[in-house]
């Protein structure tokens, strides 16, 4: 066995070294690909509840009978009346309630999400704590507009700029970022609930969130409300979770499926690929045994070369999934909560490149590449040489 053969060999049969480096590039670059994105789908079914502020949230469903407003309450919504208000916040377990009246306004210039707050809550300071531009509202703002940060550069609008709601103009007092990791349950345009009252005509909320001392009594604190009403929809983390473990379960059973047949294809392409250069070889393979080279000598050399071609692709395919995976990152998608009349939430694919996956595909082509060359390589020098080149 030569070294300098072995580097002379690969090179010198450019066609030959090229295609095998960029069967395997390809491979490699799809199995990753794949993987990373099948894997991300587990975590982006989460992404856009990570962060709700609330430990649940409650609606109210009702038959709505203002549907030719310009400006409503979300379909099939409806509104806490005080006293529903004042009894849960009374029920044990709860630490905190606040509450937003979401509205729908459908004007001339399209359709826009207004949530009313109440500033001082702990909604209200954590959506202060988001913005980017300008300030927050405050108690003593009256028809002062935070706009989302998404809708404003969508509407070509600046801190300043004033904006009309239900025919009310409002002037823009800040910017916020609700982005990844956000809550889902996101609008166009925040107001004080005060001002949404008054734009529509409607008092009360239609949405609470609500703290509670500790998520162990989640159930329980569930069971007293519908008690209340039993119309109300409460809807928490753990609720969420519950109802996509189903999804997550099927797409695990997907996910080992589509990973082997992905294995699989590499596999065969390998052997086949392999299997080619080294019937095209077995002129080469029969001078070497002409010259003396024993089959040891020669199956060395041919690992060496096949380790070689193995390495180079495989770097090729690691960069070329790189460029896959920075690319479809970038990429935003709008996602909307099945059940609730929310805004969609902006949110990227948080792909990312899993050493781990690396590892194991490196390895998965470095064996099939030497195990298929090992066998072939062996079966052929045992050959006599005039066979090998009558074979040709």
């Amino acid at each position: 066995m030569y070294v300098s053969y072995i580097f002379k060999e690969v090179f010198r049969r450019k066609s030959r070294t090229l295609t095998n480096v960029l069967t395997i590039a390809v491979i490699i670059a799809m199995l990753i690909s794949v993987t990373a994105i099948m894997s991300t789908y587990t975590s982006a079914i989460y992404l856009p509840f990570k962060d709700v502020d609330s430990d649940i949230i409650l609606q109210k469903s009702y038959n709505a009978t203002n549907l030719t407003s310009e400006i409503r309450l979300p379909f099939g919504r409806g509104t806490f009346e005080d006293g529903e208000v004042m009894k849960i916040s009374s029920l044990n377990h709860i630490g905190d309630v606040s509450g937003s009246l979401i509205l729908w306004d459908f004007n001339k210039t399209g359709f826009t999400s207004i949530e009313g707050i109440d500033v001082n809550s702990a909604v209200g300071k954590k959506l202060g704590s988001w913005v980017t531009k300008g300030k927050f509202i405050t108690d003593h703002d009256d028809k002062r507009a935070v706009l989302e940060s998404h809708f404003a550069k969508f509407n070509r609008l600046e801190v300043g700029d004033s904006i009309s709601l239900a025919g009310e103009t409002f002037k823009v007092a800040g910017i916020l970022k609700i982005g990844e990791g956000s809550p889902i349950f996101s609008s166009n345009v925040y107001i004080k609930s005060s001002d949404a009252q008054n734009i529509s005509d409607i008092k009360g909320y239609d949405q609470l969130y609500l703290k509670i001392d500790e998520l162990s009594n989640e159930e329980a604190v569930k069971e007293e409300i519908s008690q209340i009403d039993p119309m109300i929809t409460a809807v928490s983390g753990n609720y969420i979770s519950a109802s996509l473990k189903n999804v997550v379960n099927i797409y695990g059973t997907f996910y080992w499926a589509g990973v082997g047949i992905v294995a699989l294809v590499a596999i065969l392409v390998l052997f086949k690929v392999n299997a080619m250069a080294l019937l095209e070889r077995r002129r080469d393979i029969a001078i070497l045994q002409s010259v003396g080279w024993t089959k040891s000598d020669i199956t060395k050399q041919i690992l060496f070369e096949t380790f070689l071609q193995t390495m180079l692709g495989f770097v090729l395919g690691a960069i070329a999934s790189l460029a896959v995976i920075a690319f479809l990152g970038s990429i935003t998608i709008q996602v909307t909560p099945a059940g609730l009349e929310s805004t969609p939430t902006i949110i990227t694919m948080p792909l990312v490149l899993s050493p781990g996956d690396v590892a194991e595909y490196f390895g998965l082509s470095v064996v099939i590449s030497l195990l298929v060359s090992y066998l072939l390589t062996k079966k052929i020098a045992t050959i006599k040489p005039s066979e090998n080149l009558r074979s040709l």
